[in-house]
C-alpha cells in the first residue's frame, strides 16, 4: 500500500522535464517469483521394520501356544520316558538327569512363549525409534528449507521495492499531435496541469486557447508562476482593446483571416460570396496600407456606406471610387462591428512563457464564432513566426473549429516541431473527420453512440470462443418372440397279385405316417449411444468495450499509442496528486518481461494496464523457405565476353 509523501506544494514537482500525459500503474506483485524448491517430506519408516512389526503382530497367540505346548509336551515326554528307564537306578543319578532335562524343556517352552509375546513390542519400539529419527531429520531439513525460502522472499521483496509503481505515460517519439476526446471539465483541468507542466519544462514557451468559456488553465498558470515562468492571460472580448489579433499580419493574411471568420464552415455554395468579399477587402486594404487596423477597416466600410469625416479626405475619395454593392458593405460592417475596439489600446507586454487566450462565454454567438476563427488565425501566425518560437500549442474545445483550420495548424506544427494538443468534448461527425492525426487519448464518453464510435476507432481483435455445444443421447431396444407349429400326415397303400403253388393270390399293403413339429424363438437386443461435441469459432469483437469508456473515472484516460507499425492501448491516470506518492517515475519505464506463469506468485501473461491492439507480422517466417531456396545449385554457365 502506498502512502502520500508530505509536500507543501506539489505543483512545482510536475514541472519536470519529459513529456507525460499521466502515469501508468505497474503492479509490482506480478514480478514476484515463487520459491520453486518443494518443502522436504518426512522420510518413511523403513519397510523392513514395518514388515517385521506386521509379522510379529500376526499370529502372536498361536506362537505363544505352540511354544508352550512344545516345551511342556517335551518335558512330559522326557519325564515319562526317563522315569521308565530310571526304574532300576538305585543311586538316583539317572532320575536327576531326567528331571533336569524335563525342567529345561519346560523352561525353554516358557521362554519361547515369553519371547513370542514380547516380539511385537520390540518391533513396535524399533518402528517408533525409526519414526522419531525421521521426524528429527525432517525438522532439521524443514528449518533449513524455511530459511532458504525466507531469504528468497526477502530478495524478491527487495527487487520489487526497487521497481517503480507509477511510470510516466508519454507520446511516442516522433508524434507531433495529441488528441484528447471526451472527459469532464475537472478531468481536462487535471490533464492540463500534468501534461501542460511537463510541456512547459520540456518545450518551453506555450500558447493556450480556451474556447470552453470555463477558464480551465487556472491551475496551470499557478504552476507556471510557482516555477518562475512568466504568465499572460487575455480574456476575450473583455480585453479585446489590449490584444490585437491582426497585429503583425500582412494585409493579405488579414483579409484571408477575416473572410474565413465571416464565412466560417459554409459550404461550397458560398464560394462566389467569399471571393467577392475577399476582393472588396483586398481593395480596401490596398487603400489603407500600410496602416491597417480593425478600426480603420470599419471606418472605410462606413465611408463606403455613405458616411464621411472618418478618414482623411484623399482616402475617402479613393474608397468611393470602388463603388461596391451596398448590401455587401452593410453585411461586412455588421460582422466586423463587434471587433471595432480591437487593438485600440495595445499592451506592450513582452511575450510570456505561458500565454492563455480565454474566450468568455458571455459574448454573443456571432461574436464568439468570429473571435474563435480570428484566434485560430492568430495562432497560426504565432506558429509561423520564428522569434520567439513556441514549443507547444494547446486548444481547448476544438469541436467548434473547422477541420480545415485544424489540418492547417497540424501541418504548420509538424513543419516547425511544435507540439499540438487538441481537446474535443464530444466524438461527433466533425470530430471523427479530425482525430487520428496523431495519438488519441479517450476520456469518459457518456453518450453510448460516441462510446461505440470510440471503441470502433480503437479497433477490433480476433478471439476464439465456444460457439456450439452438442450432446446426443440415444437408445435402442428390440424384443422378438416367434412360435412355429407344424404337422403333416401321409397315408398310402399297394394292391397286387402274385403266384403261388396254390394258384394266384391277391394281396394288399397299407402304410401310414404322421409328423408334427413345434419350435419357439425369442431374441432380445439392447443398444445405447452417447455423443458429446463442442465447436469453437473465431469472432471479431471490440478490444475496448464501449461500456468501459462510459464508466471511466474522471481522472483516467485510455491512450491509443503507436509502437512501430503496431498500436497498443494504455490505461493512464491523470490525477496530479499521484506525484506525491512513493515510487513514482517522472519518465517512461520499459516494462520488464513477466515471469513464467508457473513461477509467478500472481500468474499473468501481460500487464493489465496495457493491451496490444495490432502487431505487424512478417509475410513469411524466415525459416519457411524450402531447403536450398535462393542458392545456386547448378554449375555457373560460361560468361560471354562483352
Amino acid at each position: 500500500m502506498t502512502s502520500p509523501v508530505p509536500a507543501s506544494n506539489p505543483l512545482p514537482q510536475l514541472a519536470t522535464e519529459g513529456e507525460r500525459l499521466g502515469w501508468i500503474f505497474n503492479d509490482r506483485n506480478l514480478y514476484r517469483r515463487k520459491f520453486m524448491e518443494p518443502p522436504p517430506e518426512p522420510a518413511p519408516v523403513p519397510p523392513e521394520l514395518q514388515e517385521r512389526l506386521t509379522r510379529a503382530q500376526r499370529g502372536v497367540v498361536k506362537r505363544v501356544l505352540v511354544s508352550l505346548g512344545v516345551g511342556l509336551g517335551l518335558a512330559v515326554l522326557i519325564g515319562c520316558c526317563g522315569g521308565f528307564v530310571a526304574r532300576g537306578d538305585e543311586d538316583g543319578a539317572a532320575r536327576t538327569l531326567v528331571l533336569l532335562m524335563a525342567g529345561l524343556s519346560a523352561v525353554a517352552g516358557v521362554g519361547g512363549a515369553i519371547l513370542a509375546g514380547i516380539m511385537p513390542s520390540l518391533a513396535r519400539k524399533s518402528v517408533d525409534e525409526a519414526r522419531r529419527k525421521a521426524e528429527e531429520e525432517h525438522r532439521t531439513a524443514y528449518a533449513a528449507w524455511d530459511s532458504r525460502r525466507q531469504w528468497h522472499d526477502q530478495q524478491q521483496q527487495n527487487a520489487v521495492d526497487a521497481l517503480p509503481e507509477w511510470s510516466a505515460a508519454s507520446p511516442s517519439p516522433g508524434t507531433r499531435r495529441v488528441d484528447i476526446v471526451g472527459g469532464t471539465m475537472y478531468g481536462w483541468e487535471a490533464v492540463l496541469t500534468v501534461f501542460g507542466g511537463s510541456l512547459l519544462a520540456t518545450r518551453g514557451r506555450m500558447v493556450l486557447a480556451d474556447f470552453t468559456g470555463e477558464a480551465l488553465p487556472g491551475e496551470l498558470m499557478q504552476l507556471a508562476g510557482s516555477t518562475g515562468r512568466s504568465v499572460r492571460e487575455v480574456a476575450l472580448p473583455a480585453q479585446l482593446a489590449e490584444f490585437d489579433l491582426i497585429a503583425g499580419l500582412e494585409p493579405g493574411e488579414v483579409v484571408d483571416g477575416l473572410v474565413e471568420a465571416v464565412h466560417g464552415d459554409a459550404g461550397s455554395g458560398s464560394r462566389a460570396e467569399r471571393s467577392q468579399d475577399a476582393l472588396l477587402l483586398n481593395q480596401i486594404a490596398a487603400v489603407l496600407a500600410p496602416s491597417l487596423t480593425m478600426g480603420r477597416l470599419l471606418a472605410a466600410l462606413r465611408v463606403l456606406s455613405g458616411q464621411s469625416g472618418l478618414l482623411p479626405s484623399d482616402l475617402e475619395a479613393r474608397l468611393r471610387e470602388l463603388r461596391p454593392e451596398e448590401p455587401r458593405v452593410r453585411r461586412l460592417e455588421a460582422f466586423l462591428h463587434p471587433l471595432e475596439a480591437m487593438g485600440s489600446a495595445p499592451a506592450t507586454t513582452a511575450p510570456a512563457d505561458l500565454t492563455c487566450l480565454v474566450a468568455e462565454s458571455g459574448a454573443g454567438r456571432a461574436q464568439h464564432e468570429l473571435l474563435k476563427d480570428l484566434m485560430v488565425q492568430w495562432l497560426g501566425h504565432q506558429v509561423r513566426r520564428e522569434s520567439p518560437a513556441i514549443g507547444s500549442l494547446v486548444l481547448l474545445g476544438a469541436d467548434e473549429i473547422d477541420h480545415r483550420a485544424i489540418e492547417r495548424l497540424t501541418t504548420l506544427c509538424e513543419r516547425r516541431g511544435v507540439r499540438l494538443v487538441l481537446f474535443f468534448g464530444h466524438l461527433r461527425s466533425e470530430t471523427l473527420r479530425t482525430i487520428g492525426g496523431g495519438e488519441v487519448a479517450l476520456m469518459r464518453l457518456g453518450n453510448h453512440q460516441e462510446a461505440a464510435q470510440a471503441a470502433e476507432f480503437v479497433g477490433r481483435g480476433h478471439r476464439f470462443v465456444l460457439s456450439r455445444l452438442t450432446r446426443t443421447l440415444g437408445g435402442e431396444e428390440t424384443h422378438t418372440l416367434a412360435d412355429t407349429v407344424g404337422e403333416s400326415e401321409t397315408k398310402g397303400g399297394t394292391k397286387g397279385e402274385r403266384a403261388s403253388r396254390h394258384g394266384l393270390r391277391r394281396y394288399t399293403s397299407t402304410n401310414w405316417s404322421k409328423t408334427r413339429n413345434w419350435s419357439q424363438t425369442e431374441s432380445t437386443a439392447n443398444g445405447t449411444n452417447w455423443s458429446d461435441a463442442a465447436s469453437v469459432e473465431r469472432v471479431y469483437e471490440y478490444v475496448l468495450e464501449p461500456r468501459v469508456l462510459q464508466d471511466l473515472p474522471e481522472y483516467a484516460l485510455i491512450l491509443v499509442k503507436n509502437e512501430g507499425r503496431g498500436s497498443v492501448v494504455q490505461a493512464v491516470e491523470v490525477d496530479p496528486a499521484i506525484v506525491t506518492l512513493p515510487r513514482v517515475s517522472m519518465a517512461p519505464v520499459d516494462q520488464q518481461p513477466l515471469p513464467d506463469p508457473a513461477e509467478a506468485v500472481v500468474p499473468a501473461t501481460r500487464q493489465p494496464s496495457q493491451v496490444t491492439v495490432s502487431q505487424p507480422q512478417p509475410l513469411a517466417a524466415p525459416d519457411s523457405a524450402p531447403p536450398g531456396w535462393g542458392t545456386i545449385t547448378d554449375p555457373p554457365r560460361r560468361q560471354q565476353r562483352p
